[in-house]
């Protein structure tokens, strides 16, 4: 598939023809997947590496310390090695030899087994072994990175649920989300996810859409709003029509990564190119070095044809892997050790030729979480406000209610107890301590008591969200809460822009927290209110002009973080 074809199938998925009957993209990605995050399956794909390794690494040995050593008048490490490297070297002989008569090239594999056997012809057994054991185990090592691969599309999968309940007729039933059709009503509870891309038609509520936009605030909905797979239903019941089959915003992200994944680096497509010619090349200088000294200068065949397999065995891949710098090594398993993990050593040697950094906002830049910022006293004290708010929340799972029970158990106080609370959809609520009435919520729950307070003005110039807390007669005091960001974001933007690199920030959340966000951290640029597929077109634009690095937390933007030339994704230890 081309470049232009991939974007369409992208932006144009709800228009295909082959998704008219039911919603199957995501429970077909996860049918895929399973087998692929098994680690039962891999190692039982990595036998025949582990069983070469087991046979062949003890004839290395005593081929080293013990080769004196024999049975039935053979030395004791020509029969190791001889089994390991015929276990291991078959699957190579029979797909280097098909690939020759089915498509009559020669692909590394026949350059490893030629090169293997003219090693033993000359007697250097230890050398064919290593040949067999190390392509068998960079080619492991290329399935564990594949493995790990699908284990970041599995968390993407988690997010969506595997069943959904949805109303047909009078019944209410749960199913698995494949045999949802359209005309069906998918109910959602409060604290389920949702599991398909879809609108409310009755009911509203307080979504998390964090894992799939990025906005770091739960956003109120109510009927007629629009609501993506996989995210988390905070608050009421609702109910919705599902968007349109194969439409999922989360089947477009998982989509996404892969086709991301799957696009090569004008150098990767060059070595591509390169690596075809190779090997042919290879066999026809070995060719030469024997029979032109024999044919055209008479020479003897013996050590010309011995010359032509050295070049066979030290012209093998192999040797790239064996001359691994130790530099690389060190510094890979050091990083390792303070909580990095890198995937090779060429990203090492990418990092500082990168000219623009990407960062993601929610969770990479900021904390992820939303936290009490500020305390605002009008007629009571700190300590009552956060009391009596935490008193009021105490049943609530709201994020907001989260940070401000957080703030309360970190002051530790004295509990106050709340009753006949009351939620007002869309406003807060209302509750009863010690018998008198108490409003919390938005500043638009008090009409127009709060509308001139130059404190709320001022949280809201932040970005701030604002709580208020209330009697029926006056204003008590004001919590401003927020995405805060992390300690060492503001030194770590700064200490890239003092190197020359630029740095810009990608985010779904709205346009007045991004820029609030920017402007403190000091970013040369930011993009607000994009979905992944946004973040994708910033990257390649970028490319075009300079090397990009993306900084994310490896969920919603998994997408951008595969196709920019280095992706770091950024996960809890």
């Amino acid at each position: 598939m081309n470049e232009k074809n991939t974007e369409e199938g992208i932006h144009d998925h709800d228009e295909c023809p082959y998704c008219k009957a039911r919603v199957r993209d995501l429970s077909k990605h996860k049918e895929i997947q399973h087998e692929g995050i098994n680690i039962k399956t891999f190692l039982k794909d990595s036998k025949l590496t582990i069983i070469t390794a087991i046979i062949i690494i003890p004839g290395l040995i005593i081929n080293l310390f013990f080769s004196s050593i024999t049975l039935a008048n053979i030395s004791l490490y020509k029969i190791f090695l001889s089994l390991g490297i015929v276990i291991g070297g078959y699957p190579l002989a029979k797909e280097g030899f098909e690939e020759l008569i089915n498509e009559k090239k020669f692909d590394v594999d026949f350059l490893v087994v030629i090169a293997a056997l003219g090693a033993i012809y000359i007697q250097y057994w230890g050398e064919a072994g290593v040949l067999i054991l190390l392509f068998n185990t960079s080619e492991t090592l290329e399935d564990y990175s594949v493995f790990k691969a699908r284990g970041t599309i599995k968390e993407l999968m988690d997010l969506s649920p595997d069943t959904a309940r949805v109303r047909r007729g009078i019944k209410e039933k749960e199913i698995p989300v494949k045999e949802v059709d359209e005309e069906d009503i998918v109910i959602v509870r409060p604290g389920e996810r949702v599991p398909l891309d879809g609108k409310i038609t009755k009911g509203e509520s307080s979504i998390d859409e964090s894992p799939v936009t990025g906005e770091s605030m739960p956003v109120e909905k109510e009927e007629g709003d629009k609501v993506f797979a996989g995210t988390l239903n905070k608050e009421g019941l609702i109910e919705l029509q599902v968007k349109g089959p194969g439409s999922s915003t989360l089947s477009k992200i998982i989509n996404l990564v892969e086709e991301a994944s799957q696009k090569k680096s004008p150098t990767e497509k060059l070595v591509n190119r390169i690596s075809r010619y190779y090997t042919p090349i290879i066999l026809g200088l070995a060719i030469l070095i024997t029979v032109i000294p024999v044919v055209g200068y008479g020479r003897s065949f013996q050590p010309w044809f011995y010359r032509s397999l050295v070049l066979l065995v030290l012209s093998c891949p192999c040797a790239f892997v064996i001359s691994t710098p130790v530099s690389m090594v060190s510094a890979i398993s050091a990083s390792a050790k303070k909580g990095v993990l890198i995937k090779g050593g060429k990203y090492i040697e990418q990092i500082e030729k990168i000219d623009t950094f990407f960062f993601d906002k929610t969770g990479t830049l900021t904390k992820g979480e939303p936290e009490v910022t500020d305390l605002i006293t009008i007629q009571t004290t700190e300590e009552d406000l956060i009391s009596k708010a935490a008193a009021l929340e105490e049943n609530s799972n709201h994020p907001l209610a989260q940070a401000i029970k957080k703030k309360w158990k970190k002051r530790d106080l004295q509990k106050q107890k709340a009753s006949s609370i009351e939620s007002v959809a869309g406003f807060g609520l209302k509750g009863k301590i010690n018998d008198e009435l108490f409003k919390l919520g938005s500043p638009d729950f008090f009409d127009n008591e709060v509308s001139d307070l130059e404190e709320i003005q001022r949280l809201q110039e932040q970005e701030k969200t604002c709580v208020v807390l209330g009697n029926q007669e006056k204003i008590l005091g004001i919590i401003g809460i927020r995405d805060e960001i992390r300690p060492e974001a503001k030194e770590f933007i700064k200490s890239l822009r003092e190197k020359g690199k630029r740095t810009v920030m990608l985010t779904g959340d709205n346009e007045g927290t991004a820029k609030a966000i920017a402007q403190e951290l000091g970013v040369d640029e930011y993009k607000a209110e994009l979905l992944p597929e946004d973040k994708i077109n910033y990257i390649e634009e970028e490319e075009k002009k300079s090397r990009v690095a993306m900084v994310g937390d490896g969920i919603n933007d998994a997408p951008a973080l595969a196709r920019a030339t280095i992706g770091i994704a950024m996960g809890a230890w």
